[in-house]
């Protein structure tokens, strides 16, 4: 589901708020192939600021990223973040196929907080009507042309051509195969944001976006601790969330934050419960943040619900050379 579409060769980037990934693969025999992937870090705000300087600046990083990682395509699939897209679950009477589309732009001027000239949208059918049901549900997935265009223009000045734009949860959704035949939470902790995204077989049944991550977590930690970013941001990536570790000071400070994201899971899955009388079966994490240390077993402990850490590359075949460099940043690569 995107609201730009294409069918060529391409590769994927993920434009974050502190790195900018890019993964290439090829299909062949039945499976896909590694062909390139690489990333480098950014400075914190330069991949939401509007500023032409700024926007030709990340264009330029994109390009020789390319460059270096001998990218061999100039077609790119990209996805804008939660925070920047709309979605909403809606049910619509039994009709011909023909007649979908009309009643779902009805329901898009209904639902979706902005007007349909200043949007691009989609929409996935969740559940179609079957037996003697008379109602279908459908996703509808909305962008404002301002951020399309945007992102357009960034990777266009990197000398790409943009065949995809879809939502970043979508793009979560496809590239974590352990949500195949499962009712699975996918929560992507990233710098800026964590998406929340219910999804079973690539269908996306809930999305939510959270201005709350890692960012944030090293941010309390600096002002609570009285350390600078730097060493707040080692003590995090080294010490977690280990009670037995400079007194538990780090679980103490960070445990707000948390909290915040634990009560929006929750809210979410009783969304889920109400609205499609099942449960998640199983949370799945992902994101550079998904490895802080005691993270899985704090969120399993409050949640008391099976938590794993997502696996992107499990289907894909790649050199057993790259295998360390792999493991040590697969969370990061989940919606590339």
């Amino acid at each position: 589901m995107g609201i730009l579409g294409g069918s060529k060769d391409f590769f994927g980037i993920d434009i974050g708020a502190s790195s900018v990934r890019l993964v290439q693969l090829k299909h062949s025999a039945g499976r896909y192939n590694l062909v390139s992937y690489g990333g480098v870090n950014i400075p914190i705000g330069l991949s939401q600021s509007d500023s032409p300087t700024d926007m030709k600046q990340l264009s330029e990083i994109i390009k020789k990223l390319v460059k270096d990682y001998k990218v061999s395509t100039k077609n790119v699939v990209a996805a804008l973040p939660g925070s920047d897209t709309f979605t909403a679950i809606v049910k619509i009477p039994q009709m011909s196929s023909s007649d979908i589309g009309k009643a779902v732009k009805w329901q898009v001027e209904q639902n979706i907080p902005l007007k349909i000239d200043e949007i691009r949208y989609d929409w996935q059918m969740i559940n179609p009507a079957t037996g003697d049901s008379r109602e279908m549900t459908v996703m509808i997935f909305a962008a404002p042309n301002d951020k399309i265009n945007r992102l357009m223009k960034i990777l266009e000045g990197a000398d790409l051509s943009v065949l995809f734009i879809e939502s970043s949860s979508v793009a979560l959704s496809r590239s974590l195969g352990q949500t195949q035949g499962l009712k699975a939470m996918v929560v992507d902790i990233g710098a800026m944001t964590t998406e929340i995204a219910i999804v079973q077989d690539e269908i996306i049944f809930h999305s939510r976006s959270l201005p709350v991550a890692g960012y944030a977590f090293t941010r309390a930690m600096s002002q609570n601790l009285g350390l600078d970013l730097n060493q707040a941001e080692q003590f995090k990536r080294k010490f977690g969330l280990a009670k037995e570790k400079l007194e538990g000071e780090i679980l103490k400070n960070l445990q707000p934050l948390l909290n915040g994201i634990v009560d929006e899971i929750k809210r979410s899955m009783k969304y889920y419960q109400e609205q499609f009388n099942d449960s998640v079966e199983k949370i799945i994490l992902s994101g550079g943040s998904a490895r802080l240390i005691g993270l899985t077993a704090y969120l399993s402990e409050i949640l008391e619900t099976d938590i794993q850490i997502g696996a992107p590359w499990a289907d894909i075949s790649y050199p057993a050379s790259i295998q360390q460099s792999i493991m040590d940043t697969f969370t990061e690569y989940s919606t590339v």
